[in-house]
């Protein structure tokens, strides 16, 4: 597997390359600098896809993943990604953070989870509506919780979230391998930390990721 998507990657490399370079000879505005702006969009999703198959062929292979653990600064994480997200998706996006809220963390990592569940929340939640990121520090542990309106998730659905290569049926009508929540659950348990979804009728769905607070 390790083969093959270095032999994926090669090309892949190539064509985000050349798109870079096409993007950066294009002026704002031309109709060809958008085209080649989702171009550039479609090869990162893939390339994601690719990492996320890496990742599952590890963890089912009985190893672990590859992590490297820093301090970091949750809050600045989380605004980065919203800062990325509504750039990609609009105006939508809210966080409600403490500040300075510091972890031992995979920086890297940690801002796949975040982007992940955001974005499944664009993807499945009411169009047009508000996705709230809230982070906090509270006396046991850090908790980051990603909320959208909408349809509620239903239990037999949940109950299947976070296993690899699942989808529920909203799922499939999207692109990818049902690996990302998976992945998200494998990442914050290297953390030791949990992941959890909370989902009903008039109250939209969220997925509340609990981390250790910084031990000094």
């Amino acid at each position: 597997m390790v083969t093959l998507t270095h032999d994926l990657r090669n090309p892949l490399n190539v064509i985000k390359m050349g798109t870079h370079l096409t993007l950066r000879r294009l002026e704002q505005g031309d109709s060809h600098a958008n085209i080649a702006a989702k171009m550039l969009k479609a090869v990162e999703r893939l390339n994601s896809m690719i990492q996320n198959l890496l990742d599952a062929s590890r963890l089912r292979a009985g190893q672990s993943l590859k992590l490297e653990f820093e301090e970091c600064n949750l809050d600045s994480i989380v605004q980065d990604v919203v800062e990325d997200l509504n750039f990609a998706y609009g105006e939508r996006f809210i966080v409600v953070s403490d500040t300075a809220i510091r972890s031992n963390c995979s920086r890297k990592e940690i801002r796949r989870v975040i982007e992940n569940l955001a974005i499944n929340a664009v993807k499945y939640g009411a169009a047009n509506t508000p996705i709230t990121l809230t982070l906090e520090q509270i006396e046991t542990h850090i908790s980051l919780t990603i909320h959208n309106e909408g349809n509620p998730i239903s239990s037999e659905a949940q109950s299947i979230l976070f296993q690899q290569f699942r989808r529920t049926i909203s799922a499939e009508d999207q692109t990818g391998w049902g690996l990302g929540l998976f992945l998200a659950k494998s990442i914050i348990e290297a953390h030791q930390g949990t992941i959890e979804v909370e989902s009903a009728e008039g109250k939209g769905t969220s997925f509340i990721v609990k981390l250790p607070k910084l031990s000094y």
